[in-house]
């Protein structure tokens, strides 16, 4: 018997060490939210957007915002112009229908002493057919009116806190007068004021505000 178990153990070694070690896991590296910025379970505007990002000279880079501005108001699409005067550069964003936002891209894109880079993004909706121009300094502030059903802005409540202070570093102040209009007073770095209106257009997980209304300062 101690033979006959020898024997077994020596194979059972013998077996191991032909198949080697048991391969290792790599490890995976933690997942990165911005923001609320990947969510993909959220309800989005229909149709199209695209941001048209535009760098050169000032003489060729106003004209040609105007040309666009005009360009996409006579199709009936919606957006809003923010203005990077230390970068001189410009950004259009656009929402509509694809073949209103693909003219106005190869407009842009044919403009002599302009780089043009073109990103498509998910829409937002939440915007108008005015195009208002922002000039986007270091230091901005931002009034946010957000209209929904009390259920929706109650889920945007629980979210504020980690998404503007947390996530983005900005001050926050909110007010709830009205169980349908959540207003929101927001100051910081520009850009991560930018990526909270976004975010608040989009909403938070499973919820969408049924519209975003925005004061810049």
């Amino acid at each position: 018997l101690r033979n006959t178990m020898t024997g077994c153990l020596f194979a059972l070694c013998a077996s191991v060490a032909l198949a080697g070690p048991p391969p290792l896991l790599a490890a995976r590296a933690p997942s990165v939210v911005m923001g609320g910025m990947e969510q993909k379970l959220t309800p989005l505007a229909s149709g199209n957007r695209v941001s048209l990002q535009l760098s050169g000279p000032t003489a060729s880079l106003e004209p040609l915002a105007q040309s666009c501005v005009g360009m996409a108001r006579s199709a009936g699409l919606t957006g809003i112009v923010y203005s990077l005067e230390r970068l001189a550069r410009l950004e259009i964003v656009a929402e509509g229908g694809r073949e209103h936002l693909d003219a106005l891209v190869d407009h842009a894109a044919a403009a002599a002493d302009v780089e043009c880079k073109v990103e498509w993004q998910a829409p937002v909706g939440g915007y108008d057919e005015a195009f208002p121009l922002v000039t986007l300094r270091p230091q901005m502030s931002a009034v946010l009116g957000v209209h929904g059903d009390k259920r929706t802005l109650d889920y945007y409540t629980r979210h504020l806190q980690v998404e503007a202070v947390f996530n983005r570093g900005l001050k926050l102040a909110s007010e709830r007068k009205d169980p349908t209009l959540l207003s929101l007073r927001l100051s910081g770095d520009s850009a991560r004021l930018k990526s909270f209106v976004r975010w608040a257009q989009r909403g938070p997980p499973l919820e969408r505000a049924e519209r975003v209304v925005v004061t810049w300062s």
